[in-house]
């Protein structure tokens, strides 16, 4: 279990920063390495946002003022993401069509971060409230269509909202963190409930129940990345952030590529 534990701070130091727990990234970790398979290992990857992203949301929350929108996410994400478990457990069993489908979502979002990031001077923080802010209803569209793929995935509606208000919207990164991690920890707890009630049920392909031991080994790994990157977010300039924003999507949605 060290190796979880190790895998889990790793991830989620470089991605808190953005906005993102880092399953993405645990998603081969766990196949390749750790030996879970099947719709276990979006389950799993559920378990360690629960354990790894409350501590480091609560620090970074402070800094923001968008709570109409938090509650509108959390509202909106649970129930996409138990809508997203049934998806994964039934429709989308076979892992290369998982892999393929987080690809398409996240490679043109990374490469726009990308150019952003190379293409703009430096600038300070961008607040919320300025004409590039996403209205409340198309940010609870997005937020849904994030918390159901992230439900599918189980990578939490995070990694996939955060770079899409960065890239599409300029939200401040900083602010899109705070949303991208509600929408995480959210789609997190509906589906993680999901997941182990289809297993327990015999609904869809198994196994569908996460792999406790290593999820918590991941999970605590994630508290100590979690609370690093939230420490050092305010210290880094905002186009650093979009690009590893951008080289978290881009890489990860190559990544799956080549394994589909």
């Amino acid at each position: 279990m060290a190796g979880a534990f190790v895998a889990g701070a790793v991830v989620a130091a470089v991605g808190t920063p953005a906005g993102v727990s880092g399953a993405v990234f645990l998603l081969p970790v766990q196949i390749t390495v750790l030996g879970v398979s099947g719709p276990a290992v979006s389950a799993t990857n559920l378990l360690f946002n629960i354990i790894s992203t409350p501590l480091s949301l609560r620090r970074l929350a402070r800094r923001s003022a968008d709570l109409a929108r938090i509650q509108a996410l959390i509202a909106v994400g649970a129930v996409a993401a138990v809508g997203g478990a049934l998806t994964r457990v039934t429709v989308l069993a076979d892992p290369s069509t998982f892999r393929l489908l987080i690809a398409v979502v996240l490679l043109p979002v990374g490469i726009r971060l990308l150019w952003r990031a190379a293409s703009t001077p430096p600038t300070t923080d961008r607040t919320a409230g300025s004409k590039s802010v996403p209205g409340l209803v198309a940010l609870i569209v997005v937020g849904a269509a994030a918390a159901a793929i992230g439900g599918i995935l189980g990578i939490g509606g995070g990694s996939l909202l955060a770079p899409a208000l960065v890239a599409f919207w300029r939200y401040p990164v900083r602010h899109a963190a705070t949303l991208g991690l509600t929408t995480t920890l959210t789609t997190s707890v509906a589906g993680l409930l999901a997941y182990t009630f289809f297993d327990a049920a015999d609904i869809g392909a198994a196994p569908a129940a996460p792999f406790w031991d290593i999820g918590i080994a991941l999970g605590l790994g994630g508290i100590i990345g979690g609370m690093v990157g939230a420490t050092v977010q305010t210290r880094i300039d905002e186009r650093v952030l979009e690009a590893v924003l951008g080289l978290l999507a881009a890489a990860t949605a190559l990544c799956y590529v080549a394994r589909s």
